[in-house]
């Protein structure tokens, strides 16, 4: 059995908010990958997924019991016309590289998103990240443009790289996307919501 059969991927949970502040923490103190600089506390992780979890797939991946990455979207822009655009998101906890948790991940969220009838999936990546820029790459993302100097973390200034996925061609007008409720990957959704 290799290590990536050992790699389960669930809905999240408001129980998983304190794993999930744990894994995004590691990034907010240690990295430049996220750029918050204070620690997000689990109460605004259970905020957001009471707010985002049923219109967009909030995954958690789990080994032996364990959280050991997470992979949500959330609206690219709140304005009405984006309705079909996604920003999608993923950390692997600290240590745990190596079993593709990020690629297990990111797979089903990818086709979740696809199969609730959202067109195209949007991520913004701190540059210089290579692993998260060979992700997305890997999932078919291109780098569609840079905002320079976008922020200050860690004594320096980083731009941010603007990445976009294509999901399905154009049909005009679109149907709107289904809920996370309503789909699965490999039945399709049930029933469309507004």
């Amino acid at each position: 059995m290799s290590s990536t059969d050992l790699v389960g991927v669930r809905f999240v949970e408001l129980a998983d908010a304190a794993a999930i502040a744990y894994i995004v923490n590691h990034y907010i103190a240690e990295s430049t990958a996220n750029f918050r600089t204070e620690p997000q506390t689990a109460a605004e992780w259970e905020q957001d997924i009471a707010q985002y979890a049923g219109r967009y797939p909030w995954l958690v991946a789990e080994y032996e019991g364990e959280a050991v990455g997470v992979a949500y979207a959330k609206p690219w822009n709140a304005r009405q016309a984006y309705d079909w655009t996604a920003e999608a998101t993923v950390y692997v906890a600290d240590g745990q590289r190596g079993r593709r948790v990020g690629s297990t991940l990111y797979r089903d969220l990818l086709k979740r998103l696809e199969a609730q009838g959202f067109r195209s999936v949007m991520a913004q990546v701190t540059s210089p990240n290579p692993g998260s820029e060979a992700l997305h790459a890997a999932f078919g993302f291109e780098l569609v443009g840079t905002i320079k100097d976008a922020g200050y973390k860690h004594g320096e200034w980083r731009d941010v790289g603007i990445w976009q996925k294509t999901l399905t061609d154009l049909a005009g007008p679109p149907a709107p996307t289904a809920s996370t409720a309503s789909c699965s990957v490999r039945g399709g959704c049930e029933h469309l919501t507004g």
